[in-house]
């Protein structure tokens, strides 16, 4: 299509809403997104054009929305070719056309006249070129909408009234505007329109949209701010605004930030006597119950004070009321963080151990109670090979559970660990106990810490290695987007422990020890630790590509002989830092002919070279050089100094590319190729100890 002809397709701004009963808060961002996605890959499935960097979605509680700009009007006309019967079967001997003739001539709305000839190498034939009328915008945005709806990741999808199809809430208005023309049509039980609903209180509505382009305007005149990014905005303002003191979690503000249309911060207080219980409990009652904002004392105590902000969804005329209100419904919920804090602290933390018992981890591999006890003589074990007293490490791993079984943890799940910390204080153990109790569960999600002391380290390295090989051997590994017990979370905190602490541990000896500590419950054979060792090591890989590094230079040193994660990662980083080297590329690509060489050969390869059978120089150079380099790699490989071992390779470029330019390795003389092959797979092998270049292009 011509630019010319584009352009006198008529252009509009698109606007869809579906209105609906208040939406799931914690799904709402991933729902919206997914809408947008699901419309515009239709869009562009459909060669509907549109502006895509004026174009984006919105939601509040109450509406789910999409707006692209531009939109066309039809999609634009195309040619078609047609091909119809060959010459000799079109007319007959007096040239008459045929039925074959005609027929093609009637589908495709010609005269048999005005039909064209083409001709190819098979010979010639009717033919004839058509301009298709695209569809309109209006004949296809339904069946977009459609499919974009049936594609949201709706997590419990509803049904209403007698409707016979489900969405997420029921659905109580639709606009379908482009420009400002309603693209008539039916949508989850509700005819497209052009009027949406203000906010419920101050301006309910209906509101009339003139135009899809004055969509934000006339809700925001109707108390509603469409743009989530915005209204994010405006509420961590308003928080500040109170009290800069706020403490604002981004979970938490996500989700305030999907239950309101029209923000309005207000500042509260507590009672000063509920600051004795722990306040990770109280922060976990405000948030997780309540959706409100602590505010934190003065200063950098990184103490909480008693107060709190509340996030309402309308401006009263009464503000007193609804702070009170506010403060009145808090009351109770921080009474019942002091009272099971209360009858928690009647006994130890170890108190707690036997009914760990009680709770089953998995069928197969037993209860928290077994767990504890497996992970408590592997951190024993771990420990006793970094020669650091074991005694913390063990006794951390055997309380780490603990407060599972507390009431605090019972009500506030996401505090576990976090309590165990200060029941163990209170009950007497080291410090170095507590803390390990608190930070084995580190890191918890993408982005966080790992655990800082030692101890909490090994404990979290325990944990993480008992639950991969408890559920592999239970036969319950990943499959897909299921992995109901985090097996891929474990997987990376444990890899980041490892090479972020630098704990020179080796993997395969390690998941060795978990095999044995978990063998009464359940056997672990050789090959199914080589397929834990090969999950983990993926997680690796995926983590170093998050990092930026590139899939070549990751294959390159993992393929190489490494068992610790931290000897993995010298690697990685050595080699990283030699491509940048004008003699890498070289080096690269002679190890990528030379490891095609010997995979090719079908041969057996000697490992003994015989210098009487060099008949050129350029074998003795290479042979020379490689024996003195072999001696001078040794110290520092066993130091791991691979940098500076990849700079002392890299003056083999020369010898290399000479032996390559003179020397046929696959001689028709048996024993000239035999040795050019041992000399090859020396040359590699010096190479393998520190990365297998031959898989870098």
């Amino acid at each position: 299509m011509s630019d010319a002809l584009a352009r006198k397709i008529r252009r509009e701004d698109l606007l869809v809403e579906l209105g609906c009963e208040e939406l799931p808060p914690k799904a709402l961002d991933t729902i919206r997104e997914a809408f947008y996605a699901g419309v515009e890959k239709g869009l562009v499935k459909q060669n509907l054009l549109f502006d895509p960097a004026g174009s984006r979605s919105f939601s509040t509680p109450r509406r789910l929305s999409v707006f692209f700009k531009a939109v066309a009007a039809s999609q634009p006309d195309r040619d078609q070719e047609r091909r119809g019967p060959e010459l000799g079967a079109a007319f007959d001997s007096a040239g008459k056309a045929t039925p074959a003739a005609m027929g093609f001539a009637r589908s495709v709305g010609k005269k048999v006249s005005e039909l064209e000839t083409v001709k190819t190498e098979q010979g010639e034939w009717l033919y004839v070129q058509l301009q298709v009328p695209g569809k309109t915008l209006s004949e296809l945005i339904y069946p977009i909408l459609e499919h974009a709806i049936k594609q949201l990741p709706v997590p419990k999808p509803m049904r209403w009234a007698n409707h016979d199809f489900s969405f997420v809430r029921p659905v109580h208005w639709l606009i379908v505007l482009h420009g400002a023309e309603v693209l008539e049509g039916k949508l989850l039980g509700q005819a497209a329109g052009n009027t949406t609903r203000g906010h419920r209180v101050h301006s309910p509505g209906p509101h009339p949209i003139p135009a899809a382009a004055d969509y934000v305007h006339v809700l925001e005149e109707a108390c509603v701010i469409a743009d989530h990014d915005r209204r994010r905005d405006l509420i961590r303002k308003k928080l500040l605004e109170v009290d800069e003191n706020v403490h604002i979690d981004p979970v938490l503000l996500d989700e305030v930030n999907n239950l309101v249309e029209w923000p309005v911060a207000i500042g509260c207080t507590f009672d000063q006597e509920f600051l004795a219980v722990p306040h990770a409990a109280l922060i976990a009652s405000m948030q997780d119950h309540q959706k409100f904002f602590p505010v934190m004392e003065s200063g950098n105590s990184g103490k909480i004070s008693n107060r709190f902000i509340a996030v309402s969804n309308l401006e009263s005329e009464h503000l007193p009321s609804v702070r009170a209100g506010y403060e009145r419904v808090i009351r109770p919920r921080l009474a019942d963080a002091r009272f099971f804090l209360q009858q928690d602290m009647k006994q130890t933390l170890e108190s707690f151990s036997d009914r760990l018992d009680q709770l089953v981890f998995q069928q197969k591999i037993g209860t928290i109670g077994d767990k504890s006890t497996r992970i408590s003589r592997l951190s024993k074990k771990i420990a006793e090979i970094l020669s650091i007293d074991s005694v913390h490490a063990e006794r951390a791993a055997f309380l780490s559970k603990c407060d599972l079984m507390s009431q605090m943890v019972g009500e506030f799940p996401r505090l576990q660990g976090v309590i165990g910390h200060h029941y163990a204080l209170a009950s007497g153990e080291d410090p170095a106990v507590a803390e390990a109790i608190e930070e084995h569960y580190l890191p918890r999600f993408a982005g966080d810490t790992i655990p800082p002391s030692l101890v909490g380290q090994i404990v979290g390295v325990a944990d993480r290695l008992d639950t991969l090989a408890g559920i592999f051997a239970a036969g319950l590994r990943p499959s897909g987007n299921r992995d109901p017990f985090g097996l891929r979370r474990a997987s990376l905190g444990l890899v980041r422990i490892l090479l972020e602490a630098r704990l020179d541990l080796s993997l395969t000896r390690l998941l060795a020890l978990a095999a044995t500590e978990l063998s009464p419950q359940l056997s672990i054979d050789q090959a199914l630790l080589v397929d834990i060792r090969n999950f983990i090591v993926e997680r690796a890989r995926n983590h170093y590509r998050e990092q930026g590094f590139s899939a070549e230079l990751i294959n390159a040193a993992i393929s190489s002989d490494w068992d610790t994660l931290p000897d993995l990662d010298s690697r990685l980083r050595a080699l990283d830092a030699f491509m940048g080297q004008e003699a890498a590329a070289s080096l690269a690509a002679a190890n990528k002919r030379i490891g095609n060489i010997l995979r090719k050969s079908e041969e057996d390869i000697s490992k003994v070279i015989d210098t009487d059978s060099f008949v050129l120089d350029e074998e003795h150079r290479l042979f020379k050089d490689i024996t003195r380099l072999e001696k001078r790699l040794e110290p520092l490989l066993e130091d791991a100094e691979y940098a500076a071992s990849l700079e002392l390779l890299a003056g083999l470029r020369k010898p290399v590319d000479d032996f390559f330019d003179s020397v046929m390795v696959m001689d028709e003389d048996p024993t000239l190729r035999a040795n050019r092959l041992a000399l090859l797979f020396r040359l590699k092998s010096l190479f393998d100890r520190i990365a297998d270049l031959s898989v870098l292009s």
